[in-house]
């Protein structure tokens, strides 16, 4: 009678190991709709961001206009009304920018930026 031969057990990874199938070297394809999607929501966010800041340019230069030293009673509370609402936009516009972009660090420092520019351009434009 000849000897049977047992099958070979199959080689196992060590436990709580990840086999190599799991993460292929090609990433995933992103289908081309979800793409553009993607896109979307950056240009909307940075949008949003930018004219956030420029309304908060304007409220500053409102405000200071409105409390200058000189300034007649209807020209503060126009001021005054200025400074509320544009400041309202500027919340509105940071907020739905916090919505749309992909982090708040950069939504934060893409309104900081364009309320600097906004407030270059602003005072460029009130130089003699």
């Amino acid at each position: 009678m000849a000897a049977r031969s047992l099958p070979q057990p199959q080689p196992q990874p060590p436990r709580g190991a990840v086999s190599a199938t799991a993460y292929p070297d090609t990433p995933a394809e992103v289908p081309p709709h979800l793409q553009a999607g993607a896109m979307r929501r950056r240009f909307w966010g940075a949008f949003n961001c930018l004219c956030a800041g420029a309304f908060g340019a304007l409220a500053a230069a409102a405000a200071k206009l409105a409390f200058g030293s000189e300034v007649n009673m209807s020209l503060c509370i126009l001021g005054i009304i200025v400074m509320a609402s544009t400041n309202s936009l500027m919340w509105t516009f940071f907020s739905r920018g916090l919505s749309f972009s992909m982090s708040s660090a950069i939504a934060s420092v893409t309104v900081t930026f364009s309320n600097i520019l906004s407030s270059i351009a602003l005072s460029a434009s009130w130089l003699p």
